[in-house]
């Protein structure tokens, strides 16, 4: 496993080495999980050559969130990393991916960057669009996998590639779970048991949401209500949104869903204690991810 610091290096090796096969990219920020693994078994499977990245990016956090905070484990990642032999692994430094007088970002537009997660975290979406962009310019992949949990970091992927023109393939793959049917996700470890125990009724409210959708109801009002019930009776719950959307574009579905939906996404945020969780259940091509 080779592992490389100097995003000049990393160019270097897209251009010679890794330009022998396909190459397949997980961009991470670290605490690797099952989920990450998949991800990378996926790339492993279908390409020549598997690259991760490692990079908690400032500018994906706010005025009032402390990058500090973001877990970290560098040991036990490379061990996930060396476990699942992953070919290249970069690491940047943060002065090298923003140098002094860095002014150059990628600020997307539309429902995608400006509803939901972009409404309650308008940095995340510019920091991301920007980190993403840069990473597929350095490590030039040609599959680039991504989890459906974060679905519209999913979107917004799928809008800078075909936006600006980037020439790789967007992988997504279902959300991984816990046995109890938590999201696997890089906070998870910092909820504290009750904290825990009470996340599950994220999961529960996506399924009573897609119940309600099964049985004929196309009110969007009554199919958000019921998600925000099911979670009600917790008070370690503080909802930020609970909805649905067009999986692709974000845009509001309107007031009454269509008869036969053949794709939507139910989509949930939540604060957790002191942690912020999302979930999401996509149903595509009449059939539902959950």
């Amino acid at each position: 496993m080779r592992i490389i610091h100097d995003p000049d290096e990393i160019t270097e090796t897209a251009r010679g080495w890794l330009a022998g096969g396909p190459v397949g990219f997980i961009p991470t920020m670290g605490y690797l999980h099952a989920g990450h693994a998949a991800l990378i078994q996926a790339a492993r499977q279908e390409c020549e050559y598997s690259v991760v990245s490692i990079f908690v990016n400032p500018l994906q956090f706010g005025q009032h969130e402390d990058i500090s905070l973001y877990p970290r484990d560098r040991a036990r990642d490379m061990q996930l990393l060396e476990n699942e032999q992953v070919d290249v692994v970069f690491i940047p430094r943060a002065e090298d991916m923003y140098p002094p007088n860095f002014s150059t970002y990628v600020t997307p537009a539309g429902p995608i960057a400006e509803r939901l997660e972009g409404a309650f975290r308008p940095e995340n979406m510019r920091g991301y669009a920007t980190i993403i962009t840069k990473l597929f310019q350095l490590v030039r992949p040609d599959v680039a996998y991504f989890g459906q949990k974060n679905a519209q970091r999913v979107a917004l992927v799928h809008q800078l590639v075909r936006d600006l023109n980037i020439d790789v393939k967007v992988q997504v793959l279902p959300t991984v779970r816990d046995v109890d049917g938590l999201a696997l996700g890089s906070y998870n470890h910092l909820l504290s048991p009750p904290e825990r125990q009470a996340a599950l009724q994220l999961h529960q409210a996506l399924l009573a949401a897609k119940a309600l959708i099964e049985q004929g109801e196309r009110h969007l009002t009554l199919i958000e209500r019921a998600m925000i019930a099911v979670t009600a009776a917790t008070p370690l719950i503080k909802i930020e949104y609970a909805t649905a959307c067009d999986p692709l574009t974000f845009e509001h579905p309107g007031d009454t869903l269509p008869a036969n939906p053949a794709h939507l996404l139910l989509v949930i945020a939540a604060r957790v204690g002191s942690q912020r969780l999302t979930d999401t259940i996509l149903l595509r091509d009449g059939n539902w991810q959950i």
